[in-house]
């Protein structure tokens, strides 16, 4: 009797799982968002050869940020979250990930013209009557 009552309550249950959608129940899954390059900002210091600095964590460690893709030099642009020690205090940013931040701020904005001109480096003067030969 007892197996009987079983079965039937597992039929009910399989029969409204059934008639419910798909995955109906699963909490929906939010889309990564890419951070936008309009929406970078500008570096706190202007980094002279920015696409020469070098990821230094995860899957692009070593890789120089000229070398990796818009997205992806937009996301080490972007402020990271900090990091909190085990008296609830944040770290202050180690100089390696504020380089590249600052690093990928300055590339996006070179690339996209919209350093002040008083910050963008200065090419190397030419010195047009003394050229050695």
């Amino acid at each position: 009797m007892t197996l009987d009552l079983i079965h039937a309550e597992l039929v009910r249950i399989r029969e409204a799982l059934e008639a419910r959608p798909f995955a109906s129940g699963a909490p929906a899954a939010k889309p990564a968002a890419a951070p936008r390059s309009e929406e970078v900002p500008m570096p706190t210091e202007i980094i002279e050869d920015a696409g020469n600095v070098q990821v230094h964590f995860g899957k692009n460690k070593g890789v120089a940020l000229s070398s990796l893709g818009d997205r992806s030099v937009a996301w080490y642009a972007q402020e990271a979250e900090p990091r909190i020690g085990n008296n609830g205090k944040p770290f202050p940013p180690r100089p390696e990930d504020v380089l590249l931040r600052n690093a990928a701020r300055t590339l996006i904005h070179q690339k996209r013209g919209t350093l002040p001109s008083a910050a963008v480096p200065a090419a190397p003067s030419v010195n047009e009557e003394h050229v050695p030969f």
